[in-house]
């Protein structure tokens, strides 16, 4: 037996309020690991797979789930507690599923391009995201980093733009295995984060590859709109240009990358994210998805700030001037007193759209917001 949950994605890139509580509700009873796969219903796009079953479906609520036990028509669960009553209650006896890593049927029904094992060159290949998950709960952020470094060697690469991704740079380092290092380079970031990224690249005596915004897009938009629109409506135009599109090009060629993102960053939109997800997103020459890492993830600000200081590690001097959260000028101020880290950053906008995009299309064993 198959178990598939569909979740939604919102217009502005939040996640459905009512899939959270159901994962909630789901991870509270012990039934979550029954999951076999998740997908997403993205509101902006009409061919993800999710709204692609929706329709298949006639299905017009989020979550739903779909059980496909090969014996027929797939069953359809609309409301979480009907599903834990007709499917999960007494599951291990009717079905005997492995919690662990039970994995969806091959099936015209919940097929997809790849399951959850990635090919690696790697003696240990293929790289199983779910059990890799299970293992980094329970692992630290060197160890977790040291895992992908291994399976994916210059195939990873690090996305670097401040604090936590320099403490990236240097585990990544001290593991003594091959990784690549990236920075998009916005066009609007403050001179003090270039001269962060020149320390970086000095004190390591690395390269560094620098993706800037494309002309031919950035060109028309700045003609109709203007430097500042996002003032006025919205950061979500101007980060596609300046940040999503390069993101695209920086992970050309690859098969992995990494982030310092950390759940406590923001509550509103990285608390379900895990160690290892799967970017559906972004693909390999193969049309295999990319695998992402946040190996940081448990850790706090504090923790962060512990680790560059007690390893004397270059940081963005804005941060002693009181900047937390550091992204481009227009769009950064100082933090004030007892504010959240990230309040600071598009601070006109509801703190549930305050992403930049590059990160709410990744996914867990199948996707994550």
């Amino acid at each position: 037996m198959g178990i598939l949950m569909v979740k939604k994605i919102l217009r502005d890139g939040s996640p459905c309020g009512k899939c959270v509580q159901a994962e909630k509700i789901l991870r509270k009873r012990g039934y979550w690991e029954h999951i076999d796969r998740i997908v997403y219903a993205r509101e902006d796009a009409s061919e993800s797979e999710g709204m692609k079953l929706a329709e298949q479906f006639e299905v017009e609520l989020a979550p739903f789930f779909i059980v496909d036990d090969t014996s027929g028509t797939p069953r359809i669960y609309t409301k979480v507690f009907e599903f834990i009553k007709k499917e999960l209650d007494g599951l291990s006896v009717k079905s005997g599923i492995n919690n662990s890593s039970s994995k969806a049927p091959e099936s015209a029904t919940l097929s997809r391009p790849h399951d959850f094992s990635i090919s690696t060159d790697s003696p240990s290949s293929p790289f199983d995201i779910n059990l890799a998950n299970l293992r980094y709960k329970k692992s630290d952020p060197i160890s977790i980093l040291d895992d992908a470094q291994l399976h994916f060697a210059t195939d990873l690469t690090l996305a670097f733009s401040g604090a936590e991704d320099v403490i990236l740079i240097d585990m990544a380092a001290k593991n003594q295995r091959p990784f690549t290092v990236f920075c998009l380079d916005t066009g609007r970031l403050h001179e003090q984060t270039h001269t962060f990224l020149d320390a970086v690249r000095q004190y390591y005596s690395i390269d560094i590859e620098i993706l800037t915004p494309s002309f031919e897009l950035l060109e028309p938009f700045l003609k109709e709109k203007g430097s500042n629109s996002f003032y006025a409506d919205g950061h979500k135009e101007c980060c596609g240009i300046r940040k999503v599109e390069p993101l695209g090009r920086a992970l050309k060629g690859k098969r992995a990358w990494a982030t310092g993102m950390r759940r406590d960053q923001s509550p509103a939109t990285r608390e379900n994210l895990h160690h290892a997800e799967i970017d559906w997103e972004h693909r390999n020459e193969s049309g295999q998805p990319l695998v992402k890492f946040n190996p940081l993830l448990d850790w706090s600000s504090v923790q962060v700030w512990e680790y560059i200081r007690l390893n004397g590690l270059p940081y963005n001097p804005l941060h002693d001037v009181g900047y937390r959260s550091i992204g481009c000028e227009p769009c950064t101020r100082i933090s004030r007193p007892g504010e959240h880290e990230r309040a600071a950053r598009w601070w006109w906008e509801e703190e549930t759209m305050r992403e930049c995009g590059l990160h709410h299309k990744a996914s867990e064993n199948g996707e994550t917001s």
